[in-house]
């Protein structure tokens, strides 16, 4: 018997439906076996479809994106009423995603800066028609409703995503790894000794040798190695967009530790390397990350 699925795209870019999509024919394995009840970015489906549901009568569901808008958090909490089990699909469901770096600014200075000074502005005005209305920060989903499976990526792999559908369907346990991209990653690593960083895009990085002992920033290290190392096998540093692995706390704290010990640099010099740091260190879960909190906290928010 088919299980019956639904999958919900918050604030996001699509890629996580796209990483379903990009299954090619080995969605004939799949499809057969789900029922497909809401999937609004491929199907004419309405949110109105998805409400009238019984709640917990779809087997599985996935959501992606996180909630920036008023509208986003209302379908999240709708999709965990209706689902069984619900899975946080990709990293900005789990951790908030790249528009969680916008968690360093009040939402005033944020509309302001988005409709009102951005150097493309002709018409400076914060529209308050027919809009959704915007949550004062972004909150990882987990924080928000029950989340019992989470399958991160800046999107998944197709793999992931088809290994993590077969084992729901199986009833198996799809488990996070521990492992890091190092852990996957072909390059020759040796003992580290690094005296300056660049950016990408100065010198060229060497094939067949560890990125980070280059002197690029690589987040392999620190980074959830599910991905197969697909970006330093093709000598492109890692950005993280994984996150951490389950057994990390804080993803930019192990980061900033593990370079602080292979750097021979001062301080001073070290920090001067990273004009970004929490866009260099939190690409994509600076909303789950201890500064995201502090900084709620500073604004009187609860995160």
């Amino acid at each position: 018997m088919a299980k019956r699925i639904a999958l919900a795209q918050l604030s996001s870019c699509w890629g996580c439906d796209q990483s379903l999509v990009d299954l090619h024919l080995g969605l004939l394995d799949v499809l057969p076996k789900l029922d497909i009840v809401f999937w609004p970015t491929v199907v004419d489906y309405k949110l109105a479809d998805l409400e009238a549901l019984p709640n917990r009568s779809v087997h599985i569901g996935m959501v992606e994106g996180s909630c920036r808008t008023k509208e986003d958090l209302h379908l999240l909490k709708v999709m965990r009423e209706k689902c069984k089990t619900l899975v946080a699909w990709g990293s900005c469901s789990i951790f908030g995603g790249v528009q969680g770096l916008a968690n360093q600014w009040d939402l005033k200075e944020l509309l302001e800066r988005k409709f009102i000074q951005a150097e493309t502005v002709t018409d400076p005005r914060i529209p308050d028609e027919n809009m959704p209305g915007f949550t004062e920060h972004i909150t990882p989903n987990p924080q928000i409703v029950e989340c019992d499976v989470l399958l991160p990526g800046c999107p998944p792999t197709s793999e992931n995503t088809l290994d993590a559908l077969t084992a729901l369907l199986t009833n198996k346990p799809f488990d996070l790894p521990t492992k890091t991209v190092c852990d996957q990653c072909p390059m020759e690593r040796k003992e580290k000794h690094i005296k300056k960083f660049k950016r990408n895009y100065e010198g060229n990085i060497e094939a067949g040798k560890c990125i980070l002992d280059q002197g690029y920033l690589c987040l392999g290290f620190a980074t959830m190695g599910l991905c197969g190392a697909q970006c330093p096998s093709v000598t492109t540093p890692c950005k993280g967009c994984f996150g951490p692995t389950p057994i990390m706390s804080d993803h930019g704290a192990k980061i900033i530790s593990a370079l602080g010990a292979v750097a021979e640099m001062e301080p001073e010099e070290l920090k001067g390397s990273f004009p970004d740091p929490i866009g260099s260190f939190y690409f994509t879960d600076y909303a789950a990350s201890y500064l995201s909190k502090m900084r709620g906290k500073e604004r009187g928010q609860e995160h």
